[in-house]
């Protein structure tokens, strides 16, 4: 095991080929130097690194990741504006927050990551996390429109599959709510949302099947959150009408 910071005593403790090994494994050059040289070059290496230890332990003291609002510590991210005040974030965070969004401003100051600070952060990213394959180039994403607007396209349909979700959800709470399934009336043509239905089951019916169709395309596109509203509509209508046969079809989406 290193110690913090090799003393004199050490020194006829430790072979030369120990110190080499230990050069070594820091990426620390040795081949021209004498085990004296060696000693005091890695003594070195190690105060530095006790220095860095202490910085850090008081620079990242009250640090947060402003996405995740959890604490953070080296390594990690830091964007630094123009007066001074710094932002961290943690590598996953800071990179899935802008492959999932294509918007390379600072979340926090909405500042325009400048292209040296994105190269900044894939070459630390991938110094730091070399294993990890899902990362990104944002640098690459910054500059590349179509993914931008890919982005923005997708954004756009997801919004617009929440919003029509929530519409037939209020419609099933409705139906839910004044036990609409139970009525027994004439099958006759009835007018509802200026859409002209043969009975009121083939409204039902209606709608469990768009419900159906733009659930599924959500999904797609958002599992876990598609997965909370099937769970919020049904903790719903039970909170209603928990008889409600609704209920049933609902959960073989």
């Amino acid at each position: 095991m290193i110690k913090m910071v090799f003393l004199q005593s050490d020194y006829n403790l430790l072979s030369l080929k120990t110190l080499r090994c230990f050069c070594k494994n820091k990426k620390i050059k040795y081949s021209n130097l004498n085990k004296k040289d060696l000693f005091n070059e890695f003594n070195k290496y190690l105060a530095v690194k006790c220095i860095q230890f202490a910085f850090r332990k008081y620079f990242y003291k009250n640090a947060i990741d402003h996405i995740t609002m959890d604490s953070v510590c080296y390594p990690c991210f830091i964007f630094k504006t123009k007066l001074g005040k710094c932002y961290f974030y943690e590598y996953s965070s800071i990179i899935k927050y802008i492959m999932k969004t294509g918007d390379t401003r600072d979340p926090m100051t909405r500042i325009n990551y400048s292209n040296e600070d994105l190269l900044r952060l894939d070459i630390e990213a991938k110094k730091h996390f070399p294993n990890n394959n899902t990362f990104k180039s944002t640098y690459k994403i910054k500059n590349n429109i179509n993914y931008s607007r890919r982005i923005r396209n997708r954004e756009n349909e997801i919004l617009s599959f929440q919003t029509r979700l929530d519409e037939l959800k209020n419609n099933l709470m409705f139906v839910a709510e004044f036990d609409i399934c139970s009525w027994e009336i004439d099958q006759e043509p009835i007018l509802i949302d200026n859409v002209m239905y043969n009975n009121l089951e083939a409204y039902i019916n209606s709608v469990l099947y768009e419900l159906n169709v733009i659930f599924n395309h959500f999904r797609r596109y958002d599992p876990q959150s598609s997965s909370f509203f099937k769970i919020n509509l049904i903790e719903s209508i039970q909170r209603i009408n928990n008889e409600s046969n609704l209920i049933e079809k609902i959960e073989k989406m």
